[in-house]
């Protein structure tokens, strides 16, 4: 079964954009971390603190401009023990649309001592729902 995504849309503004007014490339984590905002809110699940990304990556396809309007898709990827990979894609709306960056971002659950911690019940489940998987057989690799 694939993962639920979820979808948030987004405008390219000035400050996200370098010199030739085309999207600076570390402007695609902010999109990532706005899409995994989102979706842990249509969730029920808090983004906070105790959840520091361990490893993320992004493969770039196509280049985006001042003002384009942005599809930002996101899904659960992976689910451990202690960790999760969430999965997001940026593209392109409009007379142009385009796949434009694809990445993994990895999390981990930690206590206030920053030592990882099984992933919360309420993350496990609403994660469950969204992969269809059994969580508990998964690797912690976020690799």
């Amino acid at each position: 079964m694939a993962s639920r995504v979820f979808t948030t849309r987004t405008r390219v503004r000035y400050a996200e954009t370098d010199a030739s007014g085309i999207v600076y490339y570390g402007s695609y984590f902010v999109y990532f971390e706005l899409g995994r905002i989102e979706m842990f809110r249509a969730l029920g699940l808090r983004y906070d603190h105790h959840l520091p990304i361990v490893e993320t990556r992004c493969r770039f396809h196509a280049s985006a401009r001042f003002d384009d309007e942005l599809e930002i898709r996101t899904r659960v990827e992976r689910v451990g023990r202690t960790s999760f990979s969430i999965a997001s894609e940026v593209h392109r709306m409009g007379h142009e649309p385009a796949l434009l960056a694809r990445g993994v971002t990895a999390m981990v659950t930690v206590d206030d001592d920053v030592q990882p911690i099984p992933l919360p019940e309420g993350f496990r489940r609403a994660f469950a729902e969204q992969t269809g998987e059994q969580s508990e057989e998964q690797s912690d690799d976020p690799a």
